[in-house]
């Protein structure tokens, strides 16, 4: 009887973790111009902006280092490509495109999906839509297990971010946009840069000695 009692008790405090979790679970959307990304920028603390425009056109990007991320090769092959466009957002007319074989049936209609890189941590994610079309570009943010965090759309010409208190694995910028030749402008994230493991154990170890050396202090006096 005892037991059954315990167990009970146990699962019942489990069940109470798991509501809590869900209800502190926290995403965060901005959208509109210029004024919503600086507020975007101030809630996601220090960031990080790719706005492309030290590329030439037609390169492709398997991934940004500076950003945390890279990008999986599109359905229709190569990675996203830079793409120069007229209209241009803020950051430039060079944009971050699904067509790396151009204006052609083969990537048409792709999604374009970042993936953060090993070792780094995200929680913040934004962007502009370059795109002329008349249409919102969507942007769905994934977990390490494959679940939806939550998605955010920016409509043409416009900018769309997020925050989120779990970090993030991926992201999925819907193909199916407009005329599903999609791209965006002035990528951002607030990526972890992580520390060289050489780095990490000098420091530890500079701790290490600093903690014997103050415990050898306090026994001599």
């Amino acid at each position: 009887m005892r037991k059954r009692l315990l167990v009970g008790l146990l699962t019942s405090l489990l069940m109470v973790g798991m509501l809590s979790s869900n209800v502190l679970a926290s995403f965060t959307t901005y959208n509109g111009g210029s004024a919503a990304e600086t507020d975007w920028q101030k809630a996601s603390g220090a960031t990080n902006l790719e706005n492309f425009e030290s590329y030439s056109a037609g390169t492709q990007i398997s991934d940004l280092p500076t950003l945390g991320v890279g990008f999986d090769l599109l359905a229709g092959g190569g990675f996203p490509v830079t793409y120069r466009h007229g209209r241009g957002t803020p950051h430039g007319p060079m944009h971050l495109a699904n067509f790396p074989g151009g204006i052609n049936n083969r990537n048409r209609w792709d999604d374009i999906t970042l993936h953060v890189l090993d070792g780094y941590k995200i929680t913040a994610l934004g962007f502009w839509n370059g795109d002329g079309q008349g249409d919102t570009l969507t942007a769905s943010a994934y977990d390490a297990s494959n679940n939806v965090i939550g998605s955010v759309g920016a409509f043409r010409s416009t900018f769309a971010g997020f925050t989120s208190d779990i970090p993030i694995s991926y992201v999925v910028f819907d193909g199916v946009t407009g005329d599903g030749w999609n791209h965006l402008d002035g990528l951002q994230t607030n990526a972890t840069v992580p520390v060289p493991g050489a780095v990490w154990l000098l420091t530890s170890g500079l701790a290490g000695i600093i903690g014997i050396r103050k415990k050898s202090r306090r026994q001599l006096s």
